[in-house]
């Protein structure tokens, strides 16, 4: 019976040595999930933080798009801007080509008209010549008319 018992004591001491190591390995179970829950919070932490950058990424995105479609629309207004610069410069161009065309008019106008009026101040000196030579022709057989007259005048007065 002894040996019974030893066997028994031998199995209470295994069943001890047993025990003592399930309770160990369920400390470390408890201790890798407890390890496990902090990593899965750090995940879910991470997995906030990380949809955090996403939206804040997806909004950059969106202003960026926003952004890009304003500064195209610039570009267009830009181009649309440069069109009508370049149609108003070449009005500019055929009001310039008009305007000499029209100053070439008026100098060709004024030399004429200088050339006529030299013609007519040249006619009118003629003219003017002429009447005072007829003026002092006139004048002058006045003169002798009335010289006659009065030599007439004073024959007959000494008779």
């Amino acid at each position: 019976m002894e040996e019974k018992l030893n066997i028994i004591l031998k199995e209470l001491g295994d069943l001890t040595r047993g025990q003592k190591e399930l309770i160990t390995r369920a400390d470390k179970m408890e201790d890798g999930q407890n390890h496990l829950l902090n990593r899965t919070d750090n995940i879910e932490k991470g997995q906030v933080e990380l949809i955090g950058r996403t939206e804040n990424l997806e909004k950059g995105v969106t202003e960026l798009i926003g952004r890009t479609e304003s500064l195209e629309k610039g570009q267009m207004e830009l181009i649309t801007g440069q069109k009508q610069l370049s149609t108003q410069i070449k009005n500019v161009e055929k009001g310039q080509d008009f305007l000499a065309t029209g100053q070439n008019e008026i100098k060709e106008l004024i030399k004429h008209s200088a050339t006529l009026m030299s013609e007519n101040f040249t006619y009118i000196r003629k003219d003017m010549k002429a009447l005072a030579f007829d003026v002092n022709s006139d004048v002058e057989l006045l003169f002798k008319e009335m010289a006659d007259v009065k030599r007439k005048v004073n024959k007959l007065e000494q008779k």
